[in-house]
């Protein structure tokens, strides 16, 4: 198992953009009232996600040439880190940048890679339906399957929810 048996070594480069971050949160988050910023992980702010983007702190270990910034795990972890102690509102950006955009990168087909910048820069947005009846959100268990046929793939199973599906923003 891996595992930190203490904490990793100071950056100067993470320390920096800790002071950063808590800058730009502290203003942008003057006028959120507590109970807001106590919804950080569901709280959704079209604006904020892009102006995340725009700072670089979407799709931050990422390859340059995907939309990404090359910034090292430990810096993602302090920009995530500060978010959600100040309660920023992270659910539209959340899923894509840290689930969907790494998997697409991974795995994903040179067309479905054309979404990455979009969702480095904030403006792309996802939801994932993984939650079934009796198995809840665990993938091992998941009974919903896809067979490819003609023309594409037939999906059949039942999902209870999908997060944020109900949500368009633009």
């Amino acid at each position: 198992m891996n595992a930190f048996s203490s904490p990793p070594p100071p950056s100067p480069e993470a320390e920096a953009l800790r002071l950063e971050i808590r800058d730009f949160l502290k203003t942008t988050l003057a006028d959120r009232r507590p109970v807001e910023k106590a919804e950080s992980w569901t709280g959704m702010d079209a604006d904020f996600s892009r102006e995340i983007g725009q700072r670089g702190w979407n799709g931050m270990t990422w390859p340059k040439q995907h939309g990404g910034h090359e910034r090292s795990s430990l810096e993602r972890y302090v920009v995530l880190e500060e978010m959600l102690a100040a309660g920023a509102p992270v659910a539209l950006h959340w899923i894509a940048d840290r689930q969907s955009g790494p998997l697409i990168l991974r795995v994903g087909t040179d067309e479905q890679k054309k979404i990455l910048p979009k969702i480095a820069a904030g403006e792309a947005f996802f939801c994932i339906g993984m939650s079934e009846p009796d198995v809840g959100s665990d993938l091992a268990s998941v009974r919903t399957h896809a067979a490819k046929v003609q023309g594409g793939y037939l999906v059949n199973g039942t999902k209870v929810w999908t997060s944020f599906a109900h949500n368009r923003t633009t």
